[in-house]
């Protein structure tokens, strides 16, 4: 297998990014964010239950966006799994919501979906929510498992087990040892 050479490597990267934060803001902020206002904003209409579902994806959303944040920052590790945590329950969301509308048999009200079944106007604007997720994942996973990083990390292991132990009895201990005398209090006594 050929090794990409590091300029190359950085230009991926740097399209990588660029394409994470394209997609976090147009999927997860705008499409998604659109359905999500749109529960909030329609309570009345679909319940409680979906105001509910609305808070917690804008949550769950901003929850992403710190996971893109932490990748920015290279905690790739923290990066991933917290992408992953806020993703799933998104996901979970969604299908529920899906669910619900597919159950009562509701259809889309703006003129753009007009005669649609409202689980598919849903799906459409919140499935593509796992793009930013796998761009994350994989900008996160493939520098957390590089042969630098590795590499990095095996030479922070290697002089955290070659560090000089500390000593059983400072200087200081011994010799206090050694200046004081041990009296017995027999040989004391108040008279």
């Amino acid at each position: 297998m050929q090794q990409q050479s590091p300029k190359r490597r950085s230009i991926l990267r740097i399209i990588g990014s660029i394409l994470l934060v394209l997609s976090l803001l147009l999927f997860v902020w705008l499409l998604g964010g659109a359905v999500a206002g749109g529960w909030i904003m329609h309570a009345d209409h679909y319940g409680a239950e979906f105001a509910a579902f609305g808070k917690w994806y804008f949550a769950l959303a901003g929850a992403l966006t710190l996971a893109v944040i932490l990748c920015f920052l290279r905690r790739d590790l923290p990066a991933a799994l917290l992408g992953t945590a806020a993703y799933l329950p998104m996901l979970g969301i969604l299908l529920k919501a899906i669910s619900i509308a597919d159950s009562y048999g509701w259809s889309g009200q703006t003129e753009q979906s007009f005669g649609r079944a409202a689980s598919t106007v849903w799906r459409n604007g919140m499935m593509w929510n796992a793009v930013p997720l796998l761009l994350l994942l994989l900008l996160t996973l493939t520098r957390f498992f590089s042969y630098d990083a590795a590499a990095k990390r095996r030479a922070k292991r290697d002089a955290d087990e070659n560090r000089p132990s500390p000593p059983i009895l400072s200087d200081d201990t011994e010799s206090a040892q050694q200046d004081s005398t041990v009296v017995s209090p027999s040989r004391h006594r108040d008279a």
